[in-house]
């Protein structure tokens, strides 16, 4: 994920996990060829003999294991599928700029492994920081159907600084209230410096990240996110919202076609330390392309 500029970090991190943000509801009746609890196949059925239907009427009805619908898709990729990306950030005067590029792959319905890499673009520079994700769905179709919890681990390294980055440990949580609202912790709660910094230091922090998301029409899709606390294990300092900072991003998403996302995504904190809130401004412009059965 994007360390290039600090004021990025929140907002970079929501977009980041744009490919497995939302939870799907569990179907009542498994298709066949689908695990229990799992999301079925259904890309591929065909009209059972004598049916009065045709195959564009079956089709067309035919559960999709990736909903354009962002708030019901699983947070792991569907198995085989392939997701590609980019995700272009700066600050508020453009003094950093900055892209990601993402790839994840789902190798089971349940397990997905997915790759960053960010570079800065200001003052073009290459070396970047490589880091690799894992995640595993624990539980998925629980409380009838709407809720999912996704255990995430996230390690990599700095080519530019020649370090490991922190470890990034938790748990992507989303609970469905309804068809068009969620509530959700976006995981990465604990963060593991596995190198010291300037200061000689290597800080350990849990955190409280929740969001909202919010699904209008079956192709758009927006996410209201937050940091509630962050609390010191070692090295740091705690931080509340309201009280030291009350960082907030909110994230659109369209699925412009089925295979498709396109997004845009601004960033803040309504209480900084030092300046004005417009000094702690980012904004974050993204894309993901899946390819595979959806």
């Amino acid at each position: 994920m994007i360390r290039f500029a600090s004021k990025l970090g929140l907002l970079a991190a929501t977009l980041f996990a744009l490919a497995p943000v939302s939870a799907r509801a569990e179907e009542p009746d498994a298709l066949p060829g689908s695990e229990e609890g799992e999301e079925p196949a259904g890309a591929d059925l065909a009209p059972a003999a004598g049916a009065a239907s045709t195959t564009a009427a079956v089709d067309a009805s035919a559960p999709t294991r990736w909903p354009r619908d962002v708030i019901m898709r699983p947070l792991t990729l569907p198995s085989g599928v392939v997701m590609v990306g980019m995700d272009p950030a700066a600050n508020n005067d453009f003094s950093a700029v900055s892209t990601t590029l993402v790839a994840g792959y789902g190798i089971s319905d349940k397990l997905e492994a997915v790759l960053f890499y960010g570079y800065g673009l200001k003052d073009f520079e290459i070396k970047g920081d490589l880091k690799a994700g894992v995640g595993y769905a624990a539980l998925r179709g629980a409380a009838g159907g709407k809720l999912e919890v996704v255990p995430r681990a996230v390690v990599g390294y700095s080519l530019l600084g020649e370090a490991l980055t922190p470890l990034g440990l938790g748990a992507q949580v989303q609970y469905n209230i309804s068809d068009k609202l969620a509530v959700i912790t976006p995981g990465g709660q604990l963060a593991v410096s596995l190198a010291e910094d300037a200061a000689m230091a290597t800080p350990i922090t849990f955190g409280l990240p929740v969001a909202v998301g919010f699904q209008p029409t079956p192709e758009l899709y927006l996410q209201l996110d937050t940091n509630l606390a962050t609390f010191s294990i070692a090295d740091s300092a705690n931080a509340f919202i309201f009280a030291d900072r009350t960082p907030a991003s909110l994230l659109a998403v369209y699925n412009a076609i089925p295979a498709l996302d396109v997004a845009a995504g601004i960033g803040l904190d309504l209480t900084p330390a030092a300046g004005g809130v417009a000094d702690t401004l980012a904004f974050l412009l993204g894309v993901r392309y899946y390819a595979g059965s959806l």
